[in-house]
């Protein structure tokens, strides 16, 4: 069944024009990061955006040349320094401090690596950082280090104001320092291991790589839910890293349990860029990479901003995007994952059988979504579970725009002409200042009616 109708196109070449970029597109820019949007959509950057357009008169391919060489950075000293933001938790709020660190070869017109260090319980963000710095040796003046401390009640829970104590102060030094997207990375130790996976697993679209020390993969719903997310790891270089003693006395689990489940979890899923390496006679303690060995995994990975393949699993809204998907409009509701479930048994069973039990509960409460990239005919193959609208984001290198481009979701086909807006490329600029993929429309695939191109030209 063919979908949609045929559509004008804006060609963008593979490889665009040198074009210059003016005081005035500088300046624009230092207004438009000076806003500090919080999601798409804001109504003053959207207003600055259409005024410079307007004034400019830039198409796709001009403004892609501009935001690939773009360099309106502040100019920042190297050495320690303090930054603040604000997380909510339903009706509560917390400020998270965070450090980074600058490393003396940051220059503000050369994009650099970032390391987000996460602490363990009862630490702080700085004592992490200093931490990294030692793992790292040498090798730490190649990276910005960023560092919060989270906030609240001093456990681990994977809620989501834990996840934005990370990803705001990422984002703020993002949209500050001129950082390298395609090497952006998550470290942590016990605590922060555990954070490590959370945010590697249901955010794969940030990092390139990923050490976890001490860690488990955890989220809200765990322990059933701990092996469910893995299939989205499968492109971020990820290393776990714990002890063989670090478990509690029988029949309790611990680390070791955890981590032996998840390597066995990704073997059986074929992931190649998983490394996990349990160390003989350590405890809670002692769970380091060997001396150099850190900064040599980090180097060696890049992100895949627009992966040919992967497939991204989640339960809550807040999950819902993965890489160049995402889920704008589910088939079903959610869980609250702060009710406790309530699983009805028709006989006696053990512990173990209500385990399994419960992993399967949450198992069949899965939303997911899965893509497949075929570039000889500039075609995307989708495929979801629990899921109604899925909305493509047309990232650099997702497409050839000068061709048409195919979208199959289940038994329907959409094919036609795409084009390039400078509005949408902007508007996505504004919220990540991410230069290395950038998005030119966006698409709604829904599983019945009509995909829809969003900014039109």
């Amino acid at each position: 069944m063919a979908m949609g109708v045929s559509l004008v196109c804006v060609v963008l070449a593979a490889s665009v024009a040198a074009e210059t970029s003016t005081p005035a597109d500088a300046a624009f820019l230092r207004r438009l990061f000076a806003i500090e949007p919080q999601a798409l959509g804001s109504p003053a950057a959207t207003k600055l955006i259409d005024e410079h357009l307007a004034g400019r008169g830039l198409d796709a391919n001009s403004l892609a040349a501009i935001l690939a060489g773009e360099a309106a950075y502040e100019p920042i000293d190297a050495g320690w320094h303090r930054g603040r933001v604000r997380v909510a938790d339903g009706a509560s709020s917390y400020d998270v401090p965070f450090v980074f660190h600058v490393p003396r070869s940051y220059r503000p017109d050369r994009p650099g690596a970032l390391l987000l260090a996460a602490h363990g319980q009862g630490h702080s963000g700085e004592g992490m950082a200093r931490t990294m710095m030692r793992l790292l040796g040498s090798q730490a003046e190649r990276y910005v280090i960023v560092a919060p401390t989270m906030p609240g009640p001093r456990h681990y829970s994977g809620k989501a104001y834990q996840e934005q104590a990370y990803l705001r102060p990422l984002r703020w030094v993002r949209r500050r320092l001129n950082i390298d997207d395609d090497r952006i990375y998550v470290s942590g130790y016990s605590q922060g291991g555990h954070c490590t996976w959370h945010l590697a697993a249901l955010f794969p679209r940030h990092f390139a790589a990923a050490v976890a020390m001490a860690g488990v993969p955890w989220f809200e719903g765990a322990p059933h839910t701990a092996n469910l997310y893995l299939e989205n790891l499968s492109n971020v270089k990820f290393w776990s890293i714990w002890g063989e003693r670090d478990r509690p006395a029988a029949p309790a689990i611990g680390q070791v349990h955890f981590n032996r489940a998840a390597t066995q979890r990704l073997k059986e899923l074929g992931n190649a860029n998983y490394r996990g390496t349990e160390l003989r006679g350590v405890g809670h303690g002692g769970c380091w990479p060997p001396r150099g060995a850190m900064g040599e995994f980090l180097a060696a990975g890049k992100r895949k901003a627009v992966p040919e393949k992967f497939t991204h699993a989640f339960h809550l809204a807040a999950h819902a995007r993965g890489y160049y998907l995402e889920a704008v409009q589910l088939a079903a509701r959610p869980l609250d994952m702060s009710k406790p479930i309530r699983i009805t048994f028709t006989r006696r069973t053990s512990d173990a059988q209500g385990d399994r039990a419960a992993e399967r509960y949450f198992a069949r409460r899965l939303f997911k979504m899965s893509a497949e990239l075929d570039r000889p005919n500039n075609a995307l193959t989708i495929r979801t579970t629990r899921v109604r609208t899925v909305r493509v984001y047309v990232t650099a290198g997702l497409f050839d725009l000068s061709r048409p481009v195919t979208i199959r979701r289940n038994a329907r086909t959409w094919r036609s002409r795409v084009w390039a807006s400078p509005r949408c490329m902007l508007a996505h600029y504004a919220v990540d200042r991410d230069a290395a993929a950038v998005v030119y429309n966006e698409i709604d695939v829904p599983t019945t009616a009509g995909v829809r191109v969003r900014y039109k030209p």
